[in-house]
Formats: structure tokens, C-alpha cells, sequence
């Protein structure tokens, strides 16, 4: 494992083995400027009939790689340990079986919960509430949201780690639900000491009444330093706390805390708290939701004032594709006093944004068969039926964005002096032609907005929706695989051959259109929202799907996907706050009165 880091991060030093779990193995690293913690993960997925060739366990392993990322930015905030990157070594794929490590760079936290309690035992009763509170207040954050809700599976005093500020955090990913990709050690994904009786005894599903349990316990040991009846085995833990009640026997605990443990700790999960936010109401102040519930009291307990308590798309093979037809708009080539987005053009012209430099391909109107034909042949379910759209002309940028060009619309000039990176969100800052990386959609509007700013709005510029991208990587429709007719190493920088790092631009071959890095290299966000079913549901002329979900369209695969991933058919979708070091962004720029809606 050491030497895995070294390789994938050289700059930093291996200090110490700090834990090692069911997800993986945690180290302390550090460089001249910082301290670090880095988990590294195993992956292994095994041939079965969902996996039956190599490409097939290919691309579950990078499927699984993104997916690890896309969770962490849908949880990521207050409470929740801060990645710095994440990165997908050593792949190895044969016909039995691929395996990869997934690398993860994060915040280092000096000591967890565990540690923390035994360390500085007792805790005054004033400090054991508030991380009480702490916790409450994070579990409630991922688990009370209307869209995306996570519920931690394995919480216990060991996964949660206070930081150098002396904050609490979730600190291992792997405990949430939703999160079982990246697991692929045997055992179970939660610890049947910390865990609700229905977890254990009838292999029920986590839910917000099993997470109330866990609470109960992981607050238990905030307050005793042991979770009650210690010296027992779970099974017979469980039956001790429904029988017998729990033990309290310090004098300096509120009763209030107390009912809420009991409470929390009701062998029927329909007798717990139901959720995280009465638990904040109760230690706010609102004491009558305990007070008020006779069953607290019905029995005694060990305390004077205490109470008894007892979610792989299947391929799908396309119907035969028609032959394209191309519509060339035949006209004078642009003057450069003319207006470039209302007069007539023809293919393999092109015009110059003022503000950053970035050079725009015509891509005229025309019809094609959009979707997985024939000529591809390894269509996913959400890449048919292939249908027939029609699109009017509109300029496409001959590159992602740059890291050059985010540089001079994001960053003023004060801070180019100061600063080469200014302003660069990339994980790969080697040069100012590299794409630039690490790119939400939300960011890649922001940027749009500013640019179209600095233009004094008199072009419109904005992401291409999925259609125009697939006639734009296929030269306007042309029955090809790939974006371009050359071999597809001549083409694009994939996993096969980037050296896992993305590149500068341009150094690839262009399709007939002069586009290049439409496949391979970076991610690039469209417009659209994802849909699986969007080829059902497309119009016929300039089609967009919007408001189908939270997600939006990425597409061209990127420097880290197979050769599976990066096909002009290819379809994903992200939360648009998503960001990766593999997601990036190219420009349409059409007339101001032909907006998409």
C-alpha cells in the first residue's frame, strides 16, 4: 500500500498506518507545506453474466471510480470529511476478473471519537451535548433532504474523527448507504455492536429508525466511555437494554439526555425518535417532547432520574442506422466586419471569440439517425432507439475551455501578475493548454454568464445540448464510432494511452469538422438534463430534455475512461455540482434569438 501512494503521490511522505477497515486501509502522509490523510481501496469485480467480457469489467470499474466521486460531492459540506482528489491506479482487467485501487487524498484528523471520549473521560456534561448536537446536526443534514438522502450504515465512535479545528466529521464514506460499490472486502457493511436489532436479528434495510439506534449507542458512549452492558456480546446487549433498561450512573447527566438515549434505544423502531430533527429541538430546549412521554417513565431504570427503554443498464442492440444526410449551407466565407451569428456559413469556417482568443467551428444544419447505430455496435439502454434529428447551424468551440481561457474570463488581470493558476479550479495544473478540469455545470454556466458579460451580450453563448454535441463529435451525423475517421489512438487520450493524466488540447487528430478532443481528454457538460428514456421522448427538430431530474448530460468520456466510455453515443449523468478531475466543458455560441428552452 506504501508503495501504491509513492507512486501515485511522490511528493508526500508515509508517516504511519493510521487504521484499517472493511473499505480499506488509512495512512498519515504529509509534503513540506502539509499533513494529509490518504485511503487506499481495493476494487475487484468478478466475471458473471452481467460482466462477461473485459471491456464489460472495464467499465465497471471505472463506473464504480466515478460513482465514489459523485457521491462525496452529493454529501460533501459541514460535518463531512473534505476530499482534496481521488485517484483510479494500477487497473489490471483479464478475462476472470478486474481490480484497481481507488486512492483518496483527504483532510488528516488527529484523533477519532473513540479516542477522543477515552482520551479526556469524563466529558463535562456541557462538551458531551454539544457533540451530541455536532452529530445530530450532521446525520440530519444527509439524512432529511427531500432528493439524495444518505443514511449512515455503520456509525460508531471509531468512523467519526475530529479535525485540528475540533470539529466532528463523518469520516468514513463507506458506511453510507449507496456507497456499496467501493466495498469489496467480504463482511457486512455495518458493525452488529453499533447496530439496531433488525439489522442483526432480521437483515432489515438501514433506514432513519435503525440510524436513531446507532445514535442512541454512539451516544451512550459519549457520556460512559463503553457502550452499556459492554461485557456482553451484541445478542445479548440487545435484550439486556429491552429488558432491563440502561444504566446511567452519572449524576451530572440532564434527565432529558437521558430520555433521549432510552428513546433512541426502543427495541421497536416505531417507539424511537423519529428522526434527527426532534433530537435537535430536544437539546435546543424543547424538553415537553421527553417530558411529555409517559413511556420514559414506566419503569426504572439505573438511574435516578432515567427511564426503561427497552438500489446496471442491460446493453440493448440498436436497429440498423440510415446513412446520414449532410445539408452544407452553401455561402460567402464571413467578412470579418460581418456579424458572425446571423449570416450564412459553410462547414470549415470559423470565427474568433475577442475576449479569451477561443476559435469557433460552423457546424451547419442538417438531419441524422442520433443514437447507437449499426456502425457502433456496443450500445448501452439509454442510447436508443436511434431516432432521426434535425438541427439548425451553430458555432462549436474547436476545444474544451482551457485552463488559459478560464484563467481570462474568471481572473482579473491583478491576479494573472500574482499568479499563473489564478482563479483554476484544475486538479492537473501542468499548462494553460490543459482543459480545464474539476468543472461543475454550475460552474461552467457561471462562466457562460461572465463571458457572454464581457462580450456586452452580443453573442450568446452556452453549453451545446446532447444532440448538437453528438452532430457535432460525429461531423454532422457521419456513422462513426468515434469523433473522427483516424484510428481511435490517432484521436483521443483515453485510459489506453493518457499516462492517466489529461492533456493539452489540440494534440489529437480533428474530425471532418476541425473539432478536436470531441472524444477522450476531458468530460464535456451538455445542456440537457439526463433522461434514459430521452430517445423516446426527443422532438424532431433541435430536441433538449429539461426538468426530467437533478442530473445533467456529460459526454466524450476523458483521459481515465476505456475506449468503451469515450464512443460519440456514449451517455452519463451528474448532479450538476458534481465536479472531477475529468469533467470539463466546450462552448456553442448561436444566434441571440435561437435560445435553447
Amino acid at each position: 500500500m506504501e508503495t501504491l501512494i509513492k507512486k501515485c503521490l511522490p511528493t508526500y511522505e508515509v508517516l504511519r498506518k493510521i487504521g484499517e477497515g472493511v473499505y480499506g486501509s488509512v495512512f498519515h502522509v504529509k509534503d513540506n507545506l502539509k499533513e494529509r490523510a490518504v485511503k487506499v481501496v481495493p476494487i475487484m469485480v468478478e466475471r458473471s453474466l452481467s460482466y462477461r467480457t473485459e471491456q464489460d469489467l472495464d467499465s465497471k470499474i471505472s463506473h464504480d471510480f466515478y460513482a465514489v466521486q459523485e457521491y462525496y460531492g452529493k454529501i460533501k459540506g459541514d460535518g463531512v470529511i473534505e476530499i482534496h482528489d481521488f485517484h483510479l491506479m494500477d487497473k489490471q482487467v483479464s478475462k476472470q476478473e478486474a481490480k484497481a485501487y481507488l486512492v483518496i487524498l483527504m483532510e488528516y484528523c488527529p484523533e477519532n471519537l473513540s479516542d477522543h471520549v477515552i482520551d479526556h473521560y469524563p466529558l463535562p456534561p456541557e462538551h458531551a451535548k454539544n457533540r451530541m448536537r455536532e452529530l445530530a446536526e450532521i446525520l440530519n443534514r444527509l439524512s432529511s433532504r427531500a432528493k439524495d438522502a444518505f443514511i449512515v450504515k455503520d456509525l460508531k465512535p471509531s468512523n467519526l474523527l475530529i479535525n485540528k479545528n475540533d470539529q466532528l466529521l463523518i469520516g468514513d464514506l463507506g458506511g453510507l448507504q449507496r456507497l456499496q460499490s467501493i466495498s469489496t472486502a467480504a463482511g457486512a457493511q455495518f458493525t452488529p455492536n453499533w447496530s439496531a436489532p433488525e439489522l442483526i436479528i432480521s437483515s432489515g434495510s438501514a433506514s432513519i429508525s435503525s440510524l436513531m439506534y446507532a445514535y442512541g449507542l454512539v451516544c451512550y458512549f459519549i457520556w460512559f466511555g463503553r457502550l452499556p452492558y459492554d461485557k456482553e456480546d451484541f445478542t445479548e446487549r440487545i435484550r439486556r437494554i429491552r429488558d432491563n433498561g440502561l444504566p446511567f450512573t452519572r449524576s451530572d447527566m440532564p434527565y432529558y439526555v437521558q430520555g433521549i438515549i432510552e428513546k433512541c434505544l426502543k427495541f421497536d423502531p416505531a417507539e424511537r425518535i423519529k428522526d434527527l430533527d426532534e433530537v435537535l429541538k430536544i437539546l435546543s430546549g424543547d424538553k415537553r417532547l421527553i417530558i411529555d412521554d409517559p413511556s420514559l417513565f414506566a419503569r426504572g431504570s439505573g438511574s435516578k432520574t432515567g427511564g426503561k427503554s427497552g438500489e446496471t443498464r442491460p446493453r440493448t442492440k440498436p436497429k440498423p442506422a440510415e446513412k446520414p444526410a449532410i445539408a452544407d449551407m452553401a455561402a460567402e466565407h464571413s467578412k470579418s466586419d460581418r456579424n458572425p451569428v446571423t449570416d450564412m456559413h459553410k462547414m470549415g469556417d470559423t470565427w474568433t471569440e475577442p475576449v479569451t482568443g477561443m476559435t469557433f467551428m460552423w457546424v451547419p444544419s442538417g438531419g441524422f439517425r442520433m443514437g447507437c447505430g449499426t456502425w457502433d455496435g456496443e450500445g448501452n439502454k439509454d442510447e436508443s432507439p436511434v431516432h432521426n434529428v434535425f438541427l439548425d447551424g451553430f458555432w462549436m468551440a474547436k476545444y474544451p475551455v482551457t485552463q488559459g481561457g478560464w484563467k481570462k474570463v474568471m481572473a482579473g488581470a491583478f491576479w494573472q501578475k500574482v499568479s499563473p493558476f489564478a482563479a483554476n479550479p484544475s486538479c492537473f495544473r501542468i499548462s494553460l493548454e490543459h482543459p480545464v478540469e474539476n468543472i461543475s455545470w454550475n460552474d461552467a454556466q457561471e462562466f457562460i454568464q461572465k463571458l457572454i458579460s464581457l462580450n456586452k451580450n452580443k453573442y450568446h453563448f452556452r453549453l451545446p445540448t446532447e444532440a448538437e454535441w453528438e452532430y457535432a463529435a460525429r461531423s454532422c451525423g457521419k456513422p462513426e464510432k468515434f469523433a473522427g475517421s483516424a484510428p481511435l489512438d490517432d484521436l483521443a487520450w483515453y485510459s489506453a494511452n493518457s499516462g492517466m493524466t489529461p492533456r493539452p488540447v489540440g494534440m489529437k487528430k480533428p474530425n471532418a469538422l476541425g473539432l478536436h478532443d470531441m472524444s477522450g481528454n476531458v468530460y464535456e457538460w451538455c445542456e440537457d438534463n439526463y433522461s434514459e428514456s430521452a430517445y423516446k421522448k426527443h422532438r424532431d427538430k433541435n430536441p433538449m430534455i429539461s426538468e426530467e431530474g437533478a442530473k445533467r448530460i456529460i459526454r466524450g468520456g476523458s483521459w481515465c475512461n476505456s475506449a468503451h466510455e469515450i464512443r460519440c453515443a456514449y451517455r452519463a449523468g451528474m448532479n450538476p455540482d458534481f465536479k472531477g478531475n475529468y469533467i470539463g466543458f466546450r462552448l456553442v455560441m448561436t444566434s441571440v434569438n435561437r435560445k435553447v428552452i
